[in-house]
């Protein structure tokens, strides 16, 4: 588990932030959290995928990054190898946190920056400053609670667009077998995209409701999002080649 802490500019004064990307700063992860508010941008560049979590049985939607675990085949060379960052991982090591505060004698939920602590994106040499020499917020902070909204944003859309794909029984499981250039044989399963028969029997009632919530646009993103699986398999050749 990681050990996460509230931002403040005393106890995480002095800290940078690494923005290089590389496994050593642990960005070797095959998939990433998106969500509908971005899917239009990360179908230029990505598979989008859904997965169900075992425990709550709910879905959740994936960049995919890599076609097996701990495997990135976005890095290369201390970079990312593309030109958009997945909201999730631009704001690393950062995450949405809450916070129970008064005002006006009411108790309201307040969204607040929660630090990854173990991250080995920290450090004291090298980076991005937090904080300026007098505590105040940097630039660079500034942009990750921007990037932190649209996250807090994503999820509570996520809910209501996922529930309406169940709903209309819109996600099936999907296998891939992927034949690679040394021959080997590579089966992708365990996740979920939008069923296109369903998608395109869809009633005009709920065609209608889709509309209104604006979750017609994300769900023809994320089909159309599967046509970069040739990227990837392209992308996991090269790198056998190299080696």
């Amino acid at each position: 588990m990681s050990n996460h802490q509230m931002l403040n500019n005393e106890q995480h004064k002095g800290l940078k932030v690494h923005t290089q990307r590389s496994s050593a700063l642990g960005d070797n992860i095959m998939l990433t959290l998106t969500f509908p508010n971005e899917f239009y941008n990360i179908q230029a560049h990505y598979p989008i995928v859904f997965h169900k979590d075992e425990v709550t049985e709910k879905f959740q939607s994936y960049v995919l990054l890599g076609l097996e675990k701990q495997e990135n085949l976005f890095l290369n060379n201390g970079g990312w190898d593309c030109g958009y960052l997945p909201y999730t991982i631009k704001a690393q090591p950062f995450l949405i946190g809450f916070q129970n505060q008064e005002l006006n004698g009411k108790i309201q939920k307040q969204r607040v920056i929660h630090l990854d602590v173990d991250s080995p994106k920290l450090n004291k040499e090298q980076g991005e400053n937090i904080f300026t020499e007098f505590g105040q917020n940097t630039p660079f902070i500034e942009h990750i609670g921007d990037v932190l909204g649209e996250i807090d944003k994503g999820f509570e859309e996520s809910e209501d667009f996922l529930n309406l794909l169940t709903q209309y029984d819109l996600l099936e499981k999907f296998v891939f077998d992927i034949e690679l250039i040394d021959k080997s044989h590579n089966r992708l399963s365990g996740f979920y995209t939008i069923n296109e028969e369903t998608l395109n029997n869809l009633t005009s009632q709920q065609l209608t409701e889709l509309s209104k919530k604006g979750f017609l646009k994300p769900l023809y993103m994320a089909v159309a999002s599967l046509l970069n699986m040739g990227e990837l398999i392209k992308r996991k050749n090269k790198k056998i080649q190299i080696k």
